[in-house]
């Protein structure tokens, strides 16, 4: 008899389930047969966009445009059409929301999916987010990167090396807004389950990104950050991540770090630091070998001042681990809020080489 009782549950579960869901199936068949007989008796124009333009809410067009003129030591000086990137969003109803950017760079060179992703929201303190999204790791990456609202034309080593900048991942995350909860702070957090980053023992970590689905191991990364904004015009991050990088799945790879950023009035200050703890074998040929440690860190310190109008005076120094250091002097004009006008120089010390690769640049950025 008692083998018998996960049958028994089972086939109860099954009833109750059909019987609480028939009035609803009734419905759902008739608006399903509605659609079908609609399609079947639709002309020769028109396909499912059509069809779901009928049948969901406005969906939002907005991208942004960048063009620069590039003079670097030791590289050929060019023109570069960067980015041609289109924002794609809509929002369904009160609760569900969703977007995504595709990225034209380098004059379509490289055609790619920054993120795509649908949000749930219960509540501000509440989201479900499900999808490719652009990972909590710093206010960079999260809100800062687009061109038209960075602050120089090159981005912080510290942004490219080990919070790298574009870093999406596919997969789950959990975030919200702690809202009245303080007259003068405002609560944030994320946590995410997410594919990871992926790549060769000792890679560089800007290589291990868009790794869209696992097909090496059946680990998956976690992480979070957690910030708040303080009074109208700071606010400040901490975040994390970790999981294993590596085709045999015993590599460790660990990001954690803080950022911050300060907006009042003409000044603008931003700030990040982040660190990686990245395990690599000693033989990569050899893994019995033994393995080591790799600790990469980088920040970097920015200043903005808008001295007339639109015009823009902009100072950032950042450096990274190994003996790499940069001082960036440039004078931005802002159009408007979306559009504007940089011009910089970049002067870079490479400790223990003769390596001279200082940049003049200049770019035109444009959101719409």
């Amino acid at each position: 008899m008692k083998k018998n009782i996960p049958l028994k549950v089972f086939t109860l579960l099954v009833l109750i389930a059909t019987t609480s869901n028939k009035i609803h199936a009734q419905e759902s068949d008739s608006t399903f047969n509605a659609v079908i007989k609609e399609d079947k008796e639709k002309t020769a124009t028109g396909g499912f966009g059509a069809d779901l333009a009928k049948r969901s809410s406005f969906v939002n067009f907005n991208g942004y445009i960048t063009n620069e003129y590039f003079a670097q030591q030791g590289k050929k000086n060019t023109f570069d059409n960067h980015y041609f990137n289109i924002f794609i969003s809509s929002q369904i109803s009160d609760k569900l929301f969703v977007e995504g950017q595709l990225e034209y760079e380098h004059g379509g060179d490289d055609v790619d999916i920054r993120y795509a992703y649908a949000d749930y929201k219960v509540s501000d303190a509440l989201v479900f987010r499900t999808g490719k999204f652009l990972v909590p790791a710093g206010l960079f990456n999260e809100y800062q990167y687009p061109e038209y609202i960075a602050k120089a034309i090159t981005r912080a080593f510290v942004n490219r090396e080990i919070a790298p900048s574009a870093w999406g991942e596919v997969g789950v995350q959990v975030r919200g807004r702690i809202k009245n909860l303080s007259t003068t702070v405002e609560p944030f957090y994320s946590v995410y389950l997410v594919n990871g980053l992926h790549g060769a023992s000792g890679a560089g970590i800007r290589n291990m990104r868009d790794n869209s689905q696992d097909t090496q191991n059946n680990d998956k990364a976690i992480g979070g950050n957690i910030g708040a904004d303080f009074g109208d015009y700071l606010t400040a991050t901490a975040n994390y991540y970790t999981g294993t990088y590596s085709n045999d799945g015993e590599l460790n790879l660990s990001i954690y770090g803080l950022s911050a950023q300060y907006v009042k009035d003409k000044l603008t200050i931003w700030g990040e630091y982040q660190a990686a703890n990245q395990e690599a074998y000693n033989d990569a040929a050899d893994p019995l070998q033994g393995m080591t440690t790799l600790k990469k860190t980088g920040w970097y310190a920015l200043v903005g001042y808008k001295i007339y109008k639109g015009l823009e005076p902009v100072v950032r120094y950042d450096a990274i681990t190994y003996d790499r250091t940069r001082v960036t002097v440039g004078l931005n004009y802002h159009f408007s809020s979306t559009c504007n006008l940089k011009v910089n120089y970049d002067i870079t010390k490479n400790e223990g080489t003769d390596v001279e690769d200082n940049l003049f640049g200049i770019q035109f950025a444009l959101g719409f």
